[in-house]
């Protein structure tokens, strides 16, 4: 009880100086003074209140809900690790069963951030992956992704071929017909240089061809959705859908080389 009354006396005291230094009757150095003597007296009895809730029960409590909330935590992020590590190996395992391994060297990409704006996406690998600028990225599905633009340690960007600034060569699946793929930005495609004269249709595939200096040849671009053509024009073109879901997609692999 003494030291409860002795902690009110000093209270007091804080009280009165700060309102005399709220009045300014005192010089700078003594309001010094006075402040620090006025936030230690505070800091005592915060102190104090602590030690009384740990006491009663309040300061055990709050101790072990937090541990548990941090234990729950931690489990949570395990269960989603986990959860990453089965649906890479359901990728590998695909890649495997597609017999994408015998025809590429790849590593995966984990993707953790998507520039819908500029058609990038940020992948988790980099040079410490042997990942570098240039090298073309695909799907479990052998879709065409984009190409890598930047690598660092642990990450690389990767420019989807829907970017603006992107251009592949391509063809119409089955036949000779040939073109280029030029990205509009927003996921949007269209094939371009198309002769007049080449006959195809709604709905045919485009996939990459052999003159591409990036992707390897057949890999999957995306659908045929409408044909424009225009007689002053010795070229036709078309909007093409593509294949690769931007909005869904998790994981990508990069080829890093053609297998031998």
């Amino acid at each position: 009880m003494r030291n409860l009354f002795s902690k009110r006396r000093i209270m007091t005291g804080a009280v009165v100086l700060l309102f005399l230094l709220s009045l300014n009757l005192i010089s700078s150095q003594v309001r010094e003074v006075a402040t620090s003597i006025s936030s230690s007296a505070q800091s005592s009895l915060w102190r104090a209140g602590n030690a009384v809730s740990t006491f009663l029960g309040g300061g055990s409590l709050r101790i072990e809900n937090e541990t548990l909330i941090q234990e729950n935590l931690a489990l949570l992020g395990e269960v989603i690790a986990l959860q990453d590590v089965k649906r890479e190996n359901e990728e590998l395992r695909q890649v495997l069963d597609l017999g994408l391994a015998e025809e590429f060297n790849m590593v995966t990409g984990e993707i953790i951030g998507k520039n819908l704006g500029q058609d990038i996406i940020t992948i988790r690998g980099g040079q410490d992956k042997g990942i570098q600028k240039g090298m073309p990225v695909i799907t479990s599905e052998k879709v065409a992704v984009g190409r890598v633009i930047e690598s660092f340690g642990a990450f690389a960007r990767v420019q989807l071929i829907s970017a603006k600034e992107s251009r592949l060569d391509a063809r119409i699946d089955k036949t000779e017909i040939t073109g280029v793929v030029r990205g509009q930005g927003g996921q949007k495609l269209v094939l371009d240089l198309i002769l007049q004269e080449d006959e195809f249709h709604v709905g045919d595939v485009v996939v990459t061809s052999n003159l591409g200096e990036v992707f390897p040849e057949n890999l999957l671009i995306g659908n045929v959705e409408k044909i424009v053509k225009t007689g002053a024009d010795p070229f036709q073109k078309a909007n093409v859908k593509p294949f690769f879901n931007l909005k869904s997609a998790e994981l990508v692999f990069v080829i890093t080389s053609l297998s031998l």
